[in-house]
């Protein structure tokens, strides 16, 4: 254990506004190690908000913001559901799907603003071409 935290020190350093929390009431972060031993959990002094690091990640550690204002069950299942590793080609899935409806509406609102403008335009046009 002493190892694991000197790695989550060593890679928080120079960064004093995050507080590394290696417990808590609930063991959120031990439970998280449980999911992937590189993970970490830290407090943000600056956004007053719990964050999830890996020691995996190149650069910055950070992997995730932790939604909640506490650290409790619901971090744990957040964590499981954003899991790259586990579910990442899931969620990628997901999000073209919602990239595809999204554009696919686009799409038909961009059709019905066109049809709309054609149906506004269409008597002053005919009016011009008969020349009435």
């Amino acid at each position: 254990m002493n190892q694991y935290k000197d790695k989550v020190n060593d890679r928080l350093r120079g960064k004093i506004h995050l507080i590394p929390v290696f417990t808590n009431v609930y063991r959120i972060p031990e439970r998280l190690r449980t999911i992937d031993s590189n993970l970490f959990v830290v407090f943000n002094i600056k956004t007053k908000r719990y964050e999830i690091h890996s020691l995996a990640n190149m650069g910055d550690t950070l992997s995730l913001n932790v939604p909640f204002r506490e650290l409790d069950a619901r971090c744990e299942d957040f964590v499981k559901k954003y899991d790259l590793k586990r579910h990442g080609r899931k969620i990628y899935q997901e999000l073209d799907k919602q990239n595809e409806e999204l554009e696919k509406s686009m799409e038909r609102k961009r059709k019905n603003d066109m049809l709309g403008r054609a149906e506004e335009v269409a008597p002053a046009f005919r009016k011009a071409a008969w020349g009435v």
